[in-house]
């Protein structure tokens, strides 16, 4: 880990994505959480996400807020999102691997 040294992809208020080029990963933190994915299942991901209407996934959780649970790669892990977090991880995503495809472009 000493050898690591993340760079920003995008962030907001309540997230982050950064692309570790040492070791390859990238990272989506939530808050106080951090996921680590491949490339390939960072690209996947943002594919699968985009695709996802709220309304038609949202559950009411006991405090009468409608969220959405999204799964992680952790079987046992998944976060929920307000709508106001869903629609701001969809964007920060989809800047992301834009963002990725171009540096993959610059290395070619």
């Amino acid at each position: 880990m000493k050898n690591c040294d993340p760079n920003i992809l995008s962030h907001g208020p309540n997230f982050s994505i950064t692309n570790c080029a040492c070791c390859r990963r990238i990272g989506l933190y939530y808050k106080n959480l951090l996921i680590g994915y491949t490339h390939k299942n960072f690209n996947k991901f943002v594919e699968n996400y985009s695709k996802i209407d709220f309304e038609d996934h949202a559950v009411y959780f006991p405090d009468e807020s409608a969220r959405i649970i999204i799964k992680t790669p952790h079987k046992d892990i998944q976060i929920n999102l307000d709508f106001q977090e869903f629609t701001e991880l969809r964007g920060i995503l989809q800047e992301s691997k834009l963002l990725l495809e171009v540096y993959d472009l610059i290395k070619s």
